[in-house]
């Protein structure tokens, strides 16, 4: 009984948010024509790659200009790697950067009195705090293996990757389904 409380306590904590959170950035992309609407999934999971791949090649190439500017949020995701690991680490990046707002915010009384007070001091503070939690994010798997309670963790990884291949699908079906009314 207790694998299939971990399955439902690991959906409900990991599939489902990476399954919508997929599905938001994935489908915004498609539709802001990022990527082409493939049939299948694999092949729109080799055009992110591919696409993470050209965006770190162009940053590295100092000669090239793009003439296209890399959209911000799609410029967080590849930072990350792209794909489910990209995905998984741009969504742990925004989970613990929320945490530290709020718990920042409360800590001063509030965001008036937190505004008050805002200082050089603190600004520093929060760009090393950003930077802290971009690694954190970045090597999500440990971040997420100290907080997870089980004796199961597979079970938590294999979720969060099916939240993401159903996140993905339903963000191509979405796009395709918009494209085939507009025609």
């Amino acid at each position: 009984m207790s694998f299939v409380i971990e399955v439902f306590w690991a959906l409900f904590m990991v599939g489902v948010p990476i399954a919508v959170f997929t599905l938001a950035i994935v489908w915004w992309a498609l539709e802001h024509g990022h990527f082409k609407e493939l049939s299948g999934s694999k092949a729109l999971e080799q055009e992110i790659k591919a696409y993470s791949k050209n965006q770190k090649k162009d940053k590295n190439d100092k000669e090239k200009k793009t003439t296209e500017k890399q959209h911000p949020l799609l410029g967080k995701w590849t930072k990350f790697g792209g794909g489910f690991y990209g995905i998984v680490g741009f969504f742990t990046y925004i989970v613990i950067e929320t945490r530290e707002i709020i718990t920042m915010v409360i800590e001063f009384g509030g965001f008036i009195d937190f505004l008050k007070e805002l200082n050089f001091g603190l600004i520093i503070e929060i760009f090393i705090n950003a930077i802290i939690n971009f690694v954190s994010a970045i090597t999500w798997p440990w971040y997420w293996l100290k907080r997870i309670e089980t004796d199961q963790t597979w079970v938590w990884f294999v979720v969060a990757y099916l939240g993401y291949r159903v996140g993905l699908r339903a963000a191509q079906l979405l796009s395709q389904r918009r494209s085939a009314a507009e025609s």
